[in-house]
């Protein structure tokens, strides 16, 4: 047996919650006898698994065992390394490969021998055995705790504190965090409505994540919120497996469950958590058209590449978002056709660019509003005057396309060159006759009363204040907005390039 000079001592807690004092002892008895025998060491240490062979530390260590940097492994017991048989025998290998022997605190294993590798197979079987006992003990005594209304459950849900002392559950500072979301939503807000108010409340949750529709619907999901306990939720599938080669976990059946209710103190009454389950059982229970309802863009947004209005789209435990257009663009032989190529994307990043837009307008409305003030102060105002001056302007554009079309038969103009200027002139009679009307149906005074509504209204879509009242800002919008354009090609990091044309604005106005 050669001489050992060069070691790596591995040390192993299975779970998160096993004290530190055990592992630190199990630390100190190796180095210690690495310093009796005078061996240099280097030390390898983490929480895993004695069932999954991918651990970090375990596998830098066999990493360096690969490049011949020790002699021998030292760990308490075999064990440590692993506890299935096929996870040993490929470390065992691995060790039997590169020479080097595992040290434990009773023998020195030397694989290349057949006593010390049978020997040590006994023991991986034996290990193996105790294994499944100790953890057939565990789930009996978490069972057993469950039973009792103890928290099993593992992570602690947000809005609550684990009492070791009383294995119960108490509420924290997070809890009134929590009962908001669920009056919220029994005030009639969706989850994604909350985590837009949150957003912009800045409200965040304990790891400082923002509040997103997922989260919430966890949180109104969970019966812990009304004092309820449920253990055995899931179990390991017996036939179903993950790509790796491990069992799936998968739902169990009621009357194999554990629930145990009145377990600790709600944050949220029975009543009120029955009442958003039924809530959200119905909302579920609506086809995705019906889910989604108005919206606050519905009919404004068309694309920028044919002109199709876009429609909106929430797939399972995604945001709200744009469909890419399906516009066929059919060939000469009116059988193959190519999709337009304009993509689509998250609603809250259409949103983002759309308010900057909008801020800008709101800005140039309130200018407008003060403008109109300042000239009735000024001056008398004459409708009469107003609308016949409006009249002769209207006179005087028909003229022009009169002009521009004989100009065009006379050939002054080019077709192309006579169409976008009769297309100029349409677009300032549309505009004319747009003022003519409301003249003729509203006074001035009335004019900016509306105009000032309409301000209101858009400055509190942007602040926020009107997030659960969807078809309420599209009734803003759509007085104000003719169309957006909106357009987006390329991969998935392509920019949204957008126009929004105002009603009553000419082409050369659109920004």
């Amino acid at each position: 047996m050669g001489a050992i000079k060069n070691v790596a001592i591995y040390s192993r807690k299975s779970r998160p919650d096993e004290t530190d004092e055990g592992i630190k002892r199990q630390l100190a008895y190796l180095i210690d006898k690495c310093i009796e025998s005078g061996w240099e060491y280097e030390v390898f240490q983490e929480v895993g698994s004695s069932q999954d062979i991918n651990r970090p530390e375990l596998n830098k260590m066999l990493e360096r065992v690969q490049h011949f940097h020790f002699d021998a492994v030292v760990v308490t017991d075999q064990d440590r390394l692993s506890r299935t048989t096929s996870g040993f025998s490929q470390i065992k290998d691995i060790l039997n490969d590169y020479g080097v022997k595992v040290v434990t605190s009773s023998k020195i294993y030397d694989y290349a021998t057949q006593e010390d590798d049978l020997m040590s197979d006994m023991q991986s079987i034996v290990a193996k055995q105790e294994y499944l006992n100790i953890k057939k003990r565990l789930v009996r005594g978490k069972r057993q705790s469950a039973k009792e209304g103890n928290w099993v459950g593992g992570k602690t849900p947000v809005g609550y504190l684990y009492d070791k002392n009383t294995k119960k559950l108490k509420p924290d500072e997070y809890a009134p965090t929590i009962k908001k979301i669920f009056t919220m939503y029994l005030d009639g807000k969706t989850s994604t409505e909350i985590a837009r108010e949150f957003e912009l409340e800045g409200v965040l949750t304990p790891t400082g994540s923002k509040w997103d529709k997922a989260r919430i619907a966890v949180v109104l999901s969970n019966p812990v919120y009304k004092g309820t306990v449920i253990y055995g939720k899931t179990k390991v599938s017996k036939t179903s497996k993950k790509p790796s080669g491990t069992p799936r976990q998968v739902k169990t059946d009621r009357d194999e469950q554990i629930v145990y209710d009145n377990a600790h103190q709600p944050i949220v009454s029975p009543e009120d958590w029955d009442k958003v389950e039924r809530i959200r059982k119905d909302r579920n229970s609506r086809p995705p058209s019906a889910r989604i309802g108005k919206l606050a863009y519905t009919g404004l947004i068309k694309c920028g590449l044919c002109g199709r209005t876009h429609s909106f789209q929430r797939r399972k435990g995604k945001e709200l978002r744009i469909t890419s257009c399906q516009t066929r663009h059919y060939s000469e032989d009116g059988e193959s056709y190519t999709v337009c190529q304009n993509k689509g994307c998250r609603l809250d990043n259409f949103e983002k660019l759309f308010f900057v837009k909008l801020s800008q307008f709101t800005d140039m409305l309130e200018n407008h509003i003060e403008f109109i003030k300042e000239q009735n102060e000024q001056e008398t105002h004459n409708p009469v005057d107003e609308k016949a001056s409006l009249e002769a302007q209207l006179n005087k554009i028909e003229a022009s396309i009169k002009r521009v079309q004989n100009g065009f038969v006379m050939e002054i103009f080019t077709e192309e060159e006579a169409h976008t200027k009769i297309k100029q002139f349409k677009a300032q009679k549309d505009n004319v006759e747009a003022q003519l009307e409301e003249l003729n149906t509203k006074s001035q005074d009335e004019q900016i009363d509306e105009l000032e509504e309409t301000l209101r209204g858009l400055r509190g879509i942007m602040s926020g204040e009107m997030t659960s009242e969807p078809k309420r800002v599209h009734e803003i919008l759509s007085r104000v907005i003719d169309h957006i354009e909106y357009k987006r090609v390329g991969d998935h990091k392509a920019e949204i390039d957008m126009k929004v044309h105002l009603k009553g604005q000419s082409e050369e106005q659109v920004q």
